[in-house]
């Protein structure tokens, strides 16, 4: 009885540190293609619309939101996403490694782009087409990286 009064405060705290965590407003996510017949790689099916079909996914995404450095709209209506060196580094290791197979992009759970593989990315940014990401989620994801960059220079000044 003892060790459940030490035990229960703990996980009580680890629970409320675990949902404390905040949810990213915007999640952008690029998947790599799944190889057929892999073993022990977790997949995922999703649906492309152009052309019309099913594909297995990489459950763990090569890229995130937690990379992207800036969003940013074109004249042209294409968007387009600026990762940090990390996920720079991230993105030309997947174009290497997966050339040939899909680059999956999902935007809140929505496939907005899903090209064939044919050149390595070395420049750490994607070009989206035009509708992939709202002008609202663009500002979000923005204001987002916006505020860790000021969390970041007060945590360092203090």
């Amino acid at each position: 009885m003892q060790i459940l009064r030490k035990i229960v405060p703990g996980l009580i705290g680890l629970l409320f540190w675990m949902g404390a965590t905040p949810k990213p407003p915007v999640l952008i996510r690029v998947h790599l293609q799944a190889t057929e017949g892999a073993k022990g790689m977790i997949s995922v099916p999703v649906t492309l619309f152009s052309p019309s079909e099913t594909i297995a996914i990489q459950n763990v995404p090569e890229v995130s939101e937690k990379e992207i450095q800036s969003i940013s709209r074109r004249e042209d209506g294409t968007v387009l996403v600026q990762f940090n060196d990390f996920g720079a580094t991230k993105l030309e290791v997947a174009t290497s490694t997966g050339r040939g197979s899909i680059l999956v992009v999902i935007v809140n759970g929505r496939v907005v782009y899903a090209p064939r593989i044919d050149t390595v990315l070395t420049k750490g940014s994607l070009l989206l087409p035009p509708g992939s990401i709202t002008p609202e989620e663009e500002a979000q994801v923005n204001g987002e990286m916006r505020k860790d960059k000021e969390q970041r220079l007060k945590d360092i000044s203090h």
